[in-house]
């Protein structure tokens, strides 16, 4: 099968010795040449889309085939019942389903005797046997929702009449390795095997195709497409403790620097060096430790609020909370900066030639310019570190923006949408649906209803929507060409109505569109968009060129008839992926989505589609009725979560920055004091007092920016990831993160300098 993703999770404290693992492979009936050398333990899980029937109104649901170890393999046990078992799989055995505790909930109304009940889904009964408890989730990402339901393998009365060569059925698998086995050992065996395959079975498996499995640790299943965030949003609060511990770091100086005499007293009396590094360190993780505990309880007080803005798509959401292992956490990681900012406060301070300070009667010069040095050592660092942070927020805002930018092709503004789904094969109305005509009346009828609704313009179907995520790509044979060529060439194919087009007003570069005497019988014919043309046929019109989707000999051509402008119909900062369109009426598909373009928003509309559809067949669940402005603004929700969250993170360091000049220039005003009087009893302007103090903050700025773009230039291809439209050293956000720095850090001297400035000369020489 084409490549597929996989999954696993870390070593378990109950599986120390072994690793999860999921891939793409075959059913129980032909494990054991998989298990053999390969797995210990390996189970199927088979996503299915169900319409939900019965006593309520039709639904769509989620639930798994799986195999009669998954929930042993996983250590599962149910809240009520049993889980499915090797009983269940029995020949004449009811078809049995293990519900998740949601569905529960909503459906039964957490009725404890629902065992024994009946669940019809795709008009099939099934028996519910067990309800599993709530923390519970599918551990991989064979479907794109929660499961709220797990059937034996066996629920269709035979799904594989291969079961030697089936591996290219099954989307998911999920397994534990052999001890000692890495993935990469494992993978090399895998495919031996799918070689093996591919040589008894050509037909099943044809050679251009070039089918394989791909094995991936669950773990990097699970959040595969939110890993870089994650790590985005780790590095932005490690940045702000360092920020934070520096600033506390240079508070803390500052306020032991008034403590010299202090420590010098107690060295002259014999105190050790140690005994006053210890007393120092400790003082300073008792503080830390105190912001820590204020942090975890500000962290659950805001946890519910916080958890509003942070994006559905994020692999186990739900199970985010300030447990005790969050707790323990954080408030180590408080004590570990606490101890890290005492001994460097406790190497400055602690150290014998302090003593010097009480034979003269206050700081020695010496000590008081490695203070200052500190100090500024300190300032520099912090900005460093606000630049690579600020960059990192400016780079993805810049992303954000670019995105909000991005052409998607057609014009979402005014369309409505709703999606429903057809009955599968074991359903009494498949064969009815399976009919060409039959489908074409029921895509006409929906068609002529859903146009008659009050304020709607026009009315159309599709098999995906524009925007909604990857679509699996088909490989494309071209008529004269190689057939050694068709594993390189591959597209992503699109069902649309004649009006779909139109609906969402995509340009037809060339060529036509869809007209209604394109359906089944007549000669079958398809509509490429611009990146298909350039990448199949570069420098060649396409229009009356001949395409399969088969490599079968007896697949029927295809005639390309249009060439349309890209739409991007994987998601906003999708390109470059080549896209075919069928008419719906001469293939069909299971999945429909419904295109309304109107003035009147979704919630209005929402009972009047479900009313028209449920005209046409009352069986039929409709579900996510929302507007095609909604469906682009989720699939942007990662990318605007990201750049809110690392954005304030910026905005906080920039804070944390001022904060710390502001304090710095502040004790540099007060501990010259005398100096400055003096300067201006001997005649020096104010205006040369104000430019010194300014001038000394513009230095740090400077020199913390000019460090921090190096920095910054070396962290920021980690983000390459993340970024759609802008490079990682993109000059624009580079130099506007320097200026702001630049002109935070100057207003944070304003203040300072005017004190400095505009002080009595004779008052601070009676003070000095």
């Amino acid at each position: 099968m084409p490549p597929g993703s996989c999954g696993g999770t870390p070593d378990s404290p109950s599986s120390r010795s072994s690793r999860w693992r999921s891939g793409s492979a075959s059913t129980p009936r032909c494990s054991a040449s998989w298990q053999s050398g390969v797995f210990t333990e390996l189970s199927v899980a088979w996503p299915i889309s169900a319409n939900l029937t019965g006593a309520q109104a039709p639904a769509r649901i989620e639930f798994l085939g799986i195999s009669p170890d998954y929930f042993r393999m996983l250590g599962v046990k149910p809240q009520l019942g049993r889980v499915i078992g090797a009983q269940d799989e029995a020949p004449g055995f009811a078809q049995t389903v293990v519900i998740s505790d949601a569905l529960w909930r909503s459906s039964f109304g957490a009725d404890p005797k629902v065992l024994g009940k009946i669940l019809r889904l795709d008009n099939d009964p099934y028996e519910i046997v067990g309800v599993l408890p709530p923390g519970f989730r599918h551990p991989g990402r064979t479907v794109a929702r929660d499961v709220e339901g797990f059937a034996s393998a066996g629920y269709r009365a035979d799904p594989f009449p291969k079961p030697a060569r089936n591996i290219r059925f099954l989307p998911g698998l999920i397994g534990r390795l052999d001890k000692g086995l890495t993935v990469a050992e494992a993978q090399a065996r895998i495919d031996s095997l799918v070689a093996n395959l591919r040589r008894d079975h050509p037909n099943d498996y044809p050679p251009a195709l070039r089918w394989t499995v791909t094995l991936q640790p669950l773990q990097e299943s699970l959040v595969g497409n939110v890993r870089s965030m994650l790590l985005v949003l780790l590095g932005a609060v490690s940045l702000i403790a360092l920020i934070a511990a520096v600033n506390i770091a240079n508070l803390l100086v500052a306020r032991a620097s008034t403590r010299q005499r202090e420590i010098a007293v107690r060295i002259a009396l014999g105190a050790s060096r140690a005994r006053i590094v210890r007393q120092l360190v400790v003082e300073a993780m008792l503080l830390a430790l105190a912001g820590g505990l204020v942090g975890v309880i500000a962290a659950a007080a805001t946890q519910g609020v916080v958890l509003k803005f942070v994006p559905a798509g994020i692999p186990r959401l739900a199970e985010v909370s300030v447990v005790p292992a969050v707790l323990g956490f954080a408030l180590l990681l408080s004590l570990a900066i606490g101890a890290a900012v005492g001994v460097v406060l406790a190497m400055h301070s602690a150290n014998p030639e302090v003593a010097m300070a009480i034979r003269e009667g206050s700081q020695g010069s010496g000590h008081g310019t490695r203070t200052s040095r500190l100090r500024n050592v300190l300032i520099v660092a912090e900005i460093s570190l606000a630049v690579v942070l600020m960059t990192s927020a400016g780079l993805l805002l810049r992303t954000f923006w670019n995105l909000l930018r991005e052409n998607p092709g057609f014009n979402p503004d005014n369309v409505v949408t709703a999606s429903v789904w057809l009955p599968v094969p074991n359903d009494p109305k498949a064969d009815y649906y399976a009919d060409g005509g039959h489908r074409r009346a029921f895509h006409r009828e929906t068609l002529r209803r859903l146009s008659a609704l009050p304020g709607v313009e026009a009315a159309a179907l599709a098999s995906v929507l524009p925007a909604s995520g990857p679509i699996p790509s088909l490989p494309l044979v071209i008529e004269g060409r190689p057939a050694d060529s068709v594993a390189d060439v591959r597209t992503e194919l699109v069902f649309v109505s004649p009006d779909y087009f139109r609906v969402l007003q995509v340009k037809v570069a060339s060529g036509r569109a869809f007209a209604e005497g394109d359906e089944t019988g007549k000669q079958e014919v398809a509509v490429i968009d611009r990146t298909a043309a350039g990448r199949f046929w570069p420098g060649e019109d396409p229009i009356g060129h001949r395409v399969k989707l088969n490599p079968a000999p007896n697949a029927a051509w295809i005639e390309i008839v249009g060439i349309i402008d890209d739409v991007k119909q994987d998601g906003l900062d999708a390109s470059g992926v080549p896209h075919l369109y069928r008419p719906l009426d001469q293939q069909g598909s299971r999945t429909l989505s419904v295109l309304l373009k109107t003035g009147q928003n979704a919630a209005r509309l929402q009972g009047p589609i479900e009313r028209e559809i449920r005209a046409v067949d009352s069986a039929l669940p409709v579900f996510a009725v929302r507007s095609m402005a909604d469906i682009l603004g989720v699939s942007l929700e990662s990318r605007r979560f990201s750049a809110r969250l690392v954005g304030g993170f910026g905005l906080l360091a920039l804070l944390l920055s001022s904060i710390g000049i502001y304090g710095l220039l502040s004790y540099m005003v007060n501990q010259r004091a005398r100096e400055i009087g003096i300067r201006l009893a001997l005649g020096a302007q104010r205006g040369d007092i104000f430019s010194l103090i300014v001038g000394r903050g513009a230095w740090l700025a400077l020199t913390g920016v000019g460090c921090g773009l190096l920095l910054a230039g070396a962290a920021a291809p980690a983000l390459r990831a993340l970024l759609y439209g802008v490079p990682p050293l993109d000059p624009g956000v580079l130099l506007a993160v320097a200026l702001i720095l630049v002109l935070v850090s100057l207003l944070a001297s304003f203040l300072p300098a005017r004190r400095a400035a505009g002080g009595d000369p004779m008052l601070a020489l009676r003070e000095g």
